[in-house]
């Protein structure tokens, strides 16, 4: 099964920040380009990532849970990211 996901496109400059936890756990945030921090937007987090999609909450759910399931890694997901716009389906 494979959920449709928005790409962002340069007009709605909305991405998914993306955190792994030290506790091997994922978590995400829509929000837009210009909001992303420079430094760790969680405390207890080891990695971030941009990812240039644009889920609604749902989706966005979907994704969290695959991530934390180990059904879809980080670096798949960055590959399905794009700032040409359309959509990416996602095997989740």
């Amino acid at each position: 099964m494979g959920i449709t996901v928005k790409n962002t496109t340069p007009d709605t400059a909305r991405v998914v920040l993306v955190g792994e936890m030290m506790d091997g756990s994922f978590d995400a945030k829509v929000m837009a380009e210009t909001d992303v921090p420079y430094t760790k937007y969680w405390d207890n987090e080891l990695e971030q990532r941009i990812v240039y999609l644009h889920p609604d909450p749902e989706q966005l759910e979907a994704i969290v849970t695959a991530l934390n399931e180990r059904r879809l890694s980080i670096d798949e997901l960055q590959n399905f990211g794009s700032s040409a716009g359309g959509t990416s389906e996602l095997p989740i």
